[in-house]
């Protein structure tokens, strides 16, 4: 009863025309603020709707290109509500797509060329028209000596400083003339020593002016045509000794059979030199006394010793040229050593300052081991490998060591082995890692081809199977080893 009593008296108050009167400005107010406050709601919310329908989307798509104009072309953007900005969306995408896989293609073609080109061992080298290098190859980059890409910019004399000032007209006239050049010349890009062929291609049909230089290395090309001009010429002399060995041995056989018929025409022995003495008034005694006076037994036989061995030299000088009509086979190891030893012991260059009569030979190999090979190609293995020992001791500049070449060989289950030893003056370190190259030589010019050891490397790694070694320090001699397999 009290509670329906206070609920009647307030509806009571609120209904009476006093409270009406006090409080209308302040409902007044009330409903303004309400109403505003609606309003701010309604904004609001129309504000959120637009982000997210409108503006929120536009955002994405503005990040989307960026994005795809900075080069990220796998971004793809999100499809949104508007069906007008969605197509454009749809759109983006596609161009996207289509320049990534565009992009995608170009770098896998660079790619390949750039291993095209660094595959390569020519050097190759891009420069612009003012000679400033724009590419280089791994080639180039290793044989300029320099890492990364530092070298971009920078004249070509500046990265290549030991490129020939021919060559660098060789390339403004090609620039100039807008037309291939090629020259073959000598080249320090491949290190000392060395040939290359260098062609330049001016840039043909491009925005971008300049030329691609290419420089091969054909040094291995000139010294083989060096050695077919050389093996020509020992051919040719081949030839002209062999020709000459059969024309002088005419000679000597007359010279050889005329000390032989002086011989026997003053022997006692025969009756018709006791009848022809007597017929003169001589006695046979009597002619052999001043004959031992004044020596002419000796000096015949001198003459016949002389002569016989000169037929041997040309004997042996005739076998030696005949190696083109040698076959492989089995032959007596001693002999070849001895032929070649006495082809040596007439060697002699005052020049050079050594004759092989002077060097003590210590033979240690063995009469009846025998090799199976090419007799006469050995044989000009060891000759060279002699000759070369002997030439050794006039580069000595200490003589107080008499000059001693030791052949020895040894025979085991897989090689028969000759050693020809030295105590010579060495050979140094960097001489001795290019010993066996075609050409090359420590001797002066006009005194060796540096063919000899190429040559004999050659018959016994390549006809024999076998191994030429060297060993050597400087002052302490020289060994070679040749080893031919035991068959």
């Amino acid at each position: 009863v009290g509670y329906e009593n206070i609920s009647v008296g307030v509806v009571n108050l609120l209904l009476s025309d006093s409270f009406y009167n006090i409080h209308r400005r302040h409902i007044q107010w009330l409903i303004l603020g309400l109403g505003l406050a609606v309003a701010l709601v309604i904004v609001a919310g129309i504000h959120v709707i637009m982000h997210f329908i409108l503006s929120r989307p536009l955002e994405e798509f503005s990040k989307g290109l960026y994005e795809i104009a900075e080069g990220d072309y796998s971004t793809r953007l999100l499809p949104v509500p508007h069906s007008d900005l969605n197509s454009s969306v749809q759109a983006v995408n596609r161009m996207a797509e289509h320049v990534e896989r565009v992009v995608g293609e170009l770098s896998q073609t660079r790619d390949f060329l750039n291993n095209v080109l660094n595959s390569m061992p020519s050097i190759m080298i891009g420069i612009d028209e003012d000679l400033r290098i724009t590419e280089l190859n791994r080639a180039a980059i290793h044989s300029a000596g320099i890492q990364g890409e530092l070298y971009k910019g920078k004249s070509l004399g500046h990265v290549f400083r030991d490129l020939d000032d021919n060559i660098v007209r060789i390339i403004r006239q090609a620039l100039a003339e807008n037309r291939s050049i090629s020259t073959e010349r000598k080249c320090y890009l491949f290190g000392s020593h060395r040939f290359g062929a260098v062609t330049v291609y001016p840039l043909q049909g491009s925005s971008h002016s300049g030329a691609v230089i290419r420089v091969d290395d054909i040094t291995d090309r000139v010294n083989l045509h060096e050695m077919m001009i050389q093996t020509e010429k020992m051919i040719s002399v081949g030839g002209l000794g062999a020709g000459m060995a059969h024309e002088i041995n005419n000679p000597l056989g007359g010279i050889l059979q005329a000390a032989q018929n002086i011989e026997r025409r003053l022997s006692e022995e025969l009756p018709a030199n006791r009848e022809a003495a007597e017929r003169h008034g001589l006695s046979m005694d009597d002619l052999h006394a001043y004959m031992e006076d004044r020596q002419i037994s000796v000096m015949l036989a001198g003459i016949r010793e002389a002569g016989e061995r000169a037929a041997k030299i040309v004997q042996n000088m005739l076998q030696f040229s005949r190696r083109n009509e040698s076959t492989m086979g089995r032959f007596p190891l001693a002999e070849t050593l001895d032929r070649a030893l006495e082809l040596a012991g007439n060697d002699y260059d005052l020049k050079r300052k050594y004759d092989f009569k002077n060097v003590h030979i210590k033979r240690e190999y063995e009469q009846d081991v025998e090799v199976y090979g090419v007799s006469t190609e050995l044989e000009q293995v060891f000759l060279n490998l002699f000759k070369n020992a002997a030439q050794s001791f006039g580069q000595r500049t200490e003589q107080s060591v008499a000059p001693e070449i030791v052949v020895r060989s040894t025979v085991d289950a897989e090689y028969v082995t000759v050693d020809v030893i030295d105590n010579g003056p060495g050979i140094d370190g960097e001489s001795l890692k290019r010993i066996f190259e075609p050409f090359f030589t420590t001797k002066k010019v006009g005194e060796g081809t540096g063919l000899g050891l190429a040559v004999s490397f050659f018959i016994v790694e390549d006809q024999h199977n076998g191994h030429l070694l060297v060993n050597s320090e400087p002052g302490k001699g020289t060994t070679f080893t040749v080893q031919i397999p035991a068959r």
